[in-house]
């Protein structure tokens, strides 16, 4: 999002960033068409409200700094908007960690044809040493990209925009080419799809047993936040910014609705399922290997032209995977720091924090993040025991942490109304009852989520996990409160 950005060119990487192909893919191996209704649901009540209130503020705040701490502190106040901001910052440094180590599948994917992350050794050294290795090069690579200018970020996301792009059009004319070759089995097909048995255990095809799928659904539309919080880099950004934000909403629920119904009009999902190759580990990679091999018994291609048009269709799905993850990690390494340390008080941090380089970014906080995300890294890949479990008990304690700063800039709405922090003339819907609904309806749906993800580790007994849901964003916010208490001690004496 550089100064002279579009808005198509916007609008391509908002819907890129927020739309996730492995999420439409997922969708459709776990529900079949019978996740249409969810995603409509979802969109509906969750992600085109939120994404009006997001554009609502970005319109008044799109200058600032600090995204979610200047639209919470004139709305609500500055230390409840210090918390959020700092909870939303810790949930999205321990999927930074995640990310890194993932980001060495699609690498192997790309360059070898296959995953070599679970074997033992890797050039006679062991797996977990290499992966380490790798993931910490790319660690200290991407950030010291990202500190030589925003460019380095526009960069990532343009990269990752476009081969999103191009394999969405390459899943959707492939799907169209077996469509139309077969078209005496869409219905049938389509059929199957809505008949197969629902992914999650103990649901049934009643559509309020298929709860769990709603809080997938309701997942599979997150990314706003991190996008709105480069929106001060856009030039007309009050005007431009919304706008797109609104346009890329709808694409983004047609490219979900189209991805599902295009893949069960053109596959046997039951046949899909049955295959022993197939788990959600790998299912973007089989799922487009399974197409390229269709495609080629639907043409009659010669088996050496069938293999390698599977290796073209998987190596391809590995480098967009591999594009995307460095375009989320470019956006996700910089957005949350930058809010945190660049929007809130100076008062509270370090000086040497704050310092800037010629490219205006926080130089010194970047590589203390980097330092700290290698050695999270480090820790983990020694295979410890105790380190796994508490790494998997801190990703459970940000699983809330992430979802309550949503909850809160909702909330957040109508105050921000009632103060009239923005004339009446000037808000995008006039009417004060249908923002306030969209304010509800964004709350209540995020309340469901959270409310069963307490659910869920209590009537499996997983007692642990329900203690790190809800200790984690107690001691985060915790943590946050006595930061910004101190700050306003200071600030008194």
């Amino acid at each position: 999002m550089s100064k002279n950005l579009s808005v198509s060119s916007l609008i391509l990487i908002i819907t890129t960033t927020v739309y996730s192909f492995s999420s439409m893919a997922t969708a459709y191996f776990m529900m079949g068409v019978k996740a249409l209704p969810w995603f409509l649901v979802s969109a509906l009540f969750y992600f085109i409200p939120y994404a009006l209130i997001v554009a609502q503020y970005t319109k008044k705040y799109a200058h600032k700094s600090g995204t979610l701490y200047d639209w919470l502190k004139d709305s609500l106040s500055p230390k409840v908007a210090f918390i959020t901001v700092f909870l939303w910052y810790c949930s999205y440094f321990t999927w930074m960690v995640s990310l890194f180590m993932k980001l060495t599948i699609p690498l192997s994917i790309l360059f070898f044809g296959e995953d070599l992350t679970k074997a033992d050794t890797w050039f006679s050294l062991p797996t977990n040493v290499i992966l380490a290795a790798v993931a910490i090069s790319l660690v200290f690579l991407i950030h010291w990209l990202i500190s030589r200018g925003f460019p380095a970020i526009v960069t990532f996301l343009k990269l990752s925009s476009f081969a999103m792009l191009g394999l969405l059009c390459l899943s959707l004319v492939s799907n169209l080419a077996l469509i139309m070759q077969h078209a005496d089995q869409f219905w049938p097909n389509i059929g199957k799809s809505f008949q197969a048995v629902s992914f999650f255990q103990g649901t049934t095809n009643q559509f309020a047993s298929q709860l769990p799928f709603f809080i997938f659904s309701i997942t599979a539309f997150g990314g706003l936040d991190t996008v709105a919080s480069l929106s001060d880099k856009t030039s007309d950004s009050q005007k431009k910014y919304p706008r797109a934000l609104i346009l890329s909403a709808g694409v983004i629920v047609a490219l979900y609705c189209l991805g599902i119904i295009l893949w069960s009009g053109a596959n046997d999902l039951t046949l899909l399922r049955e295959s022993k190759h197939i788990h959600l580990g790998n299912l973007m990679y089989q799922l487009m290997e399974n197409l390229a091999a269709n495609l080629a018994q639907t043409f009659h291609f010669s088996a050496a032209t069938s293999a390698l048009l599977q290796q073209i269709f998987v190596r391809y799905t590995a480098f967009t995977l591999m594009a995307a993850y460095l375009g989320l990690l470019s956006s996700i390494s910089y957005g949350p720091l930058k809010s945190l340390i660049k929007g809130t008080p100076k008062e509270i941090w370090s000086p040497k924090l704050l310092r800037s380089n010629p490219q205006k970014m926080p130089i010194r906080a970047l590589y203390l993040q980097a330092v700290i995300v290698a050695l999270c890294i480090l820790a983990l890949s020694v295979n410890n025991h105790f380190v796994g479990n508490l790494f998997n008990q801190l990703t459970y304690m940000t699983n809330i942490s992430r979802a309550l700063p949503y909850f809160i800039v909702a909330i957040s709405f109508p105050f921000f109304l009632k103060k009239k922090i923005v004339p009446q003339h000037a808000l995008f819907i006039q009417n004060q009852k249908v923002n306030q609904l969209l304010s509800l309806s964004v709350c209540a749906c995020i309340f469901i989520a959270i409310s069963f993800q307490l659910y869920e580790p209590l009537k499996l007994g997983n007692y642990a996990n329900l203690a790190s849901l809800i200790t984690g964003p107690l001691l985060f916010a915790s943590f946050a409160y006595a930061l910004y208490t101190r700050f306003e001690y200071k600030t008194r004496s």
